[in-house]
């Protein structure tokens, strides 16, 4: 069982940093140390722009532990950048999660008609180009890069 909310502190953040979800630690490069500390500041500073003209949400366990955080933000004329970041929890939620995020896109999407929202993803698992098609992104291999893959999706 997990619970949707708009209030994240960075508590909630350092959590997800000290507990990531495998594909987190990889995507975030949380093995690191210097890095983990510069990603607790990046995570911050994009929730921060989320603020300004886009949205943040977080998912926790029904103890209150952060499950992971989702966050849009805006980048350019009717362009949008996300993130995502999760805990260890995430295995266990991660079903229930896609389809509230999916859900989530489509009704911003209502909201913003003829925006792109992108993302550059490095996670190496295996279903990602089908679990992110689930979530209504589209694959864009000419906007790759170096390992970042590059998926878009475009609000109607």
């Amino acid at each position: 069982m997990s619970k949707l909310n708009d209030q994240i502190t960075p508590n909630d953040i350092s959590y997800i940093i000290d507990n990531p979800w495998e594909l987190t630690a990889s995507e975030w490069e949380l093995h690191d140390k210097k890095i983990r500390n510069n990603s607790l500041s990046d995570i911050q500073n994009r929730l921060k722009l989320t603020s300004e003209d886009g949205y943040s949400k977080i998912w926790k366990t029904i103890n209150d532990e952060p499950i992971a955080i989702l966050g849009g933000y805006k980048t350019g004329d009717k362009k949008y950048g996300t993130f995502f970041i999760a805990s260890k929890h995430m295995k266990e939620h991660a079903l229930k999660l896609s389809f509230d995020m999916r859900q989530i896109l489509k009704e911003k999407s209502d909201d913003y008609k003829g925006y792109t929202l992108g993302l550059y993803s490095e996670s190496e698992h295996p279903k990602q180009i089908t679990w992110f098609r689930f979530l209504g992104f589209k694959y864009k291999p000419d906007e790759n890069s170096g390992n970042a893959r590059y998926f878009e999706y475009t609000s109607r």
